[in-house]
C-alpha cells in the first residue's frame, strides 16, 4: 500500500508543482499566453516526466513481450469495445443529476483541443501516462500487497482493479469526469488483468478520450454541455439507433475479450 500511495503522491506532485511552476513562468515573462496554453505545456511536462520516471525506476516494467505474441484480436475487439462505448457511455452520463456532474473545466478543455498539439497531449501522451502509473504501477502494487496479506474473500486483482479505478476517477477532480472515469478504470484495470499489458486499455484510452476532438471538429458551434440529441438535430429517434448500433459493437467486442485467453497466469511486463 505504501508503494500505491507514493505512485499516487508522486503523479499529482508533478501535476501540481509543474503547473505551478508554468503559470508562474507565464504571469512573469510570457503574460500574452492563452492559460489554456499553459496548460498544455504543463501537462506534457509532467506527463513525459512521470513516463520516464516510472519506466526508469521500474515501477512499471516494460518489454516487448506482449506484443511478441501477436495480439492483434485482441487489440483490434478493444479498440472496437472502445467505439461501440462512447455512445452510450455519453448519453447514460446525461441521467446523472447535474449537481453531481457539474463540469469543471469543460471550457478550458475545448481550447486545448483546438489544436494538433493538444490533440497528442489530451488525447495520446496523458492516457499513456496514466495506464502507466494507475494500470502498469498501481495495480501490481496493489495486487501484491492484498495478496500478502492473504484476504479470500475478494480476489487480489479484483480488489487492485476497483481501488486503482477510485483512484483514477478521483485525481481527475471534475464531477463530469468522475462517473465515467470510475466505469473506464474498472474496464482498463480488467484489460491489463487479462492481457499482463497496458497496450489494450492504452488503445481503449486514446479512442475514448480522442471523442471530445472529433465531436469538436465535427460540431463545433455546439456548446460543451450539449445533449446526445443535440448532435441528431433533435432526432430521438436517431439517437436510439445509434445507441442501439454502438451496442452490437461493444457488446460482441467485450465478448470476445472475455473469451480471449489470459495471457499469462500472473500480471507479466507491460
Amino acid at each position: 500500500m505504501k508503494k500505491t500511495i507514493l505512485y499516487l503522491l508522486i503523479f499529482v506532485a508533478a501535476q501540481l508543482i509543474i503547473g505551478f511552476i508554468a503559470n508562474t513562468i507565464s504571469k512573469l515573462w510570457f503574460p500574452e499566453v492563452e492559460s489554456s496554453t499553459v496548460l498544455l505545456i504543463s501537462s506534457a511536462a509532467s506527463s513525459i516526466l512521470v513516463i520516464i520516471l516510472f519506466i526508469a525506476l521500474k515501477w512499471c516494467p516494460v518489454s516487448r513481450n506482449y506484443i511478441r505474441t501477436k495480439p492483434w484480436g485482441t487489440l483490434i475487439w478493444s479498440a472496437l469495445l472502445a467505439i461501440g462505448l462512447v455512445i452510450p457511455v455519453t448519453w447514460a452520463q446525461e441521467f446523472i443529476p447535474e449537481a453531481i456532474r457539474k463540469d469543471l473545466i469543460g471550457e478550458t478543455l475545448v481550447e486545448m483541443l483546438k489544436t494538433s498539439e493538444g490533440y497528442f497531449i489530451i488525447c495520446m501522451l496523458a492516457p499513456l501516462a496514466e495506464e502507466i502509473i494507475f494500470r502498469g504501477a498501481i495495480i501490481r502494487a496493489l495486487t501484491k500487497w492484498w495478496h500478502e496479506r492473504g484476504k479470500s474473500y475478494v480476489s487480489s486483482e479484483w480488489f487492485a482493479i476497483i481501488i486503482s479505478a477510485i483512484l483514477f476517477a478521483a485525481v481527475h477532480a471534475n464531477p463530469a469526469q468522475i462517473p465515467v472515469a470510475l466505469l473506464f478504470g474498472i474496464l482498463l484495470g480488467w484489460l491489463f488483468v487479462k492481457t499482463g499489458s497496458i497496450v489494450p486499455g492504452t488503445i481503449v484510452h486514446w479512442i475514448n478520450n480522442s471523442f471530445a476532438y472529433v465531436m469538436l471538429k465535427m460540431f463545433p458551434t455546439l456548446p460543451v454541455d450539449a445533449k446526445m440529441v443535440d448532435y441528431f438535430n433533435g432526432n430521438q429517434m436517431a439517437v436510439a439507433q445509434a445507441i442501439f448500433a454502438s451496442l452490437l459493437i461493444a457488446l460482441p467486442s467485450l465478448y470476445q475479450l472475455i473469451k480471449t485467453k489470459r495471457c499469462t497466469p500472473h500480471i507479466s511486463e507491460t
